[in-house]
């Protein structure tokens, strides 16, 4: 079972998290200190009578801490009362490192041929393997890298919470590609801001010789607006990756690098913005696709922010050809070419459906808006719709300061052909509202 020690010390925590996961989510008394050191019918062991302990509490949480215990058949006795199959595999954890170190050097040059060759070994290397107690979880770990890279897969929500937790069974160069993951998922789909600094305080510690985290890093620094931190990692990284042409990291980088200058040098933000398309452009794989698509949407609001709506629809209408559904941003796009008074993507918008599959009814409300719109319904019917279901909606489910300021616009327009002041009022009244 134990191929060393630091398996014993890390099984003896690892018991420990998904007792509390199982205790915690079902109230299940055997899960409870208690009654897990109880021997049992279905979980015998040695020649202890049912319903005796097989140990001491005091022993149970000196291995819970990662204390080494001499008795392995204690760990396998305590493995197997969770639910867990045991089974010593000789040799695949010096696997693991190698491996581990061949992923990342991959990802580096964002290579997807062998990237998709090292997830086929790691297949091959877990045939059984999967299937047990530790074993199991580093498998995991390896399949959410790869799923990630190679189909822009995120864990689930349970997953990632686990994963957080699990992660010191890890190798350091398999432990920081499973934490910029979990770093993204976080931060950017899940908005947890808590452990979103808790991971970038973890990223900012490793030593592999790499420059693997710097764009998540960078992205962190931004959010806490320190603009000359994040600049000068991003600067040190496009230095590394220029070296290893990895066009991938470097388009993200030079997105990041622009970002960072926005508030600053405008003119050098369109070349560093051009540069990043270029260099994705030059890349391939499905996560160069979804970066290079969020890039065109992107690049293309920051024109739209600064006003200039002329180079703001060029990013835009790259961005709609790769087809993508309804989101509520599509709002400043459709506004974009109302201020240009041109037709030049109608023919996109018509073909724009709302993902019925996500079932998401603020996306719904605001697609209904885009609809009335495009099709040149009443000023008042508009009006009407913005002071009850999009009011409604601002107020219960989804405060955007962008999209009450966008709002308030529309409503200063309408009530231009309306005459009806009331509602421009109404609606400034909330807007001056915050939400604790």
């Amino acid at each position: 079972m134990f191929a060393n020690n630091k398996m014993r010390e890390n099984s003896g925590r690892l018991i420990k998290i998904y007792r509390e996961r199982m205790h915690q989510g079902s109230k299940d008394k055997r899960f409870s200190c208690n009654e897990f050191i109880l021997a049992t019918k279905d979980h015998p062991f040695y020649e202890i009578v049912e319903g005796e302990p097989v140990c001491s509490r005091a022993t149970l949480n000196r291995l819970e801490r990662g204390q080494i215990i001499k008795d392995d058949e204690l760990y396998v006795f305590f493995i197997e009362k969770l639910g867990f199959k045991v089974n010593d595999f000789p040799g695949v954890m010096s696997q693991v490192d190698l491996i581990s170190d061949e992923l990342l050097k991959a990802i580096e040059k964002y290579d997807v041929g062998k990237i998709r060759e090292i997830d086929n070994s790691i297949e091959i290397l877990f045939k059984r393997a999967k299937y047990y107690f530790y074993y199991s979880n580093i498998y995991e770990v390896f399949k959410i890298i790869t799923n990630y890279y190679l189909y822009v897969g995120y864990p689930k929500k349970d997953t990632a919470d686990l994963m957080i937790k699990v992660r010191f069974i890890l190798n350091s160069k398999l432990e920081e590609l499973l934490l910029n993951i979990l770093f993204d998922y976080f931060y950017y789909w899940d908005s947890n801001m808590y452990i979103a600094e808790d991971i970038y305080q973890n990223l900012i510690c490793f030593k592999n010789d790499s420059k693997i985290s710097a764009y998540f890093i960078a992205g962190w620094l931004m959010y806490k607006e320190k603009w000359f931190d994040a600049l000068e990692i991003t600067n040190d990284a496009i230095e590394y990756y220029d070296k290893l042409n990895s066009n991938y990291h470097l388009g993200i980088l030079y997105f990041t690098k622009a970002l960072a200058l926005h508030t600053g040098n405008k003119e050098n933000v369109k070349y560093y913005f051009d540069k990043s398309i270029k260099c994705l452009s030059l890349a391939n794989g499905t996560l160069r696709d979804k970066k290079l698509e969020k890039n065109y949407f992107n690049i293309g609001f920051h024109y739209y922010y600064d006003k200039d709506y002329l180079a703001a629809i060029d990013y835009f209408k790259k961005y709609l050809e790769y087809n993508p559904p309804f989101t509520m941003h599509i709002l400043y796009i459709l506004h974009c070419t109302e201020e240009l008074k041109t037709n030049e993507l109608d023919d996109f918008f018509i073909k724009l459906k709302c993902d019925e599959n996500k079932k998401n009814d603020i996306c719904k409300v605001f697609y209904k808006y885009f609809l009335l719109k495009l099709n040149k319904a009443p000023e008042k019917e508009i009006e009407n719709y913005i002071m009850h279901d999009i009011h409604k909606l601002l107020v219960s489910k989804y405060r955007s300061d962008n999209l009450i300021n966008y709002f308030e616009f529309e409503l200063n327009k309408l009530v231009k052909v309306t005459k009806c002041y009331k509602d421009l009022k109404n609606f400034n009244d909330f807007t001056s509202y915050k939400i604790d």
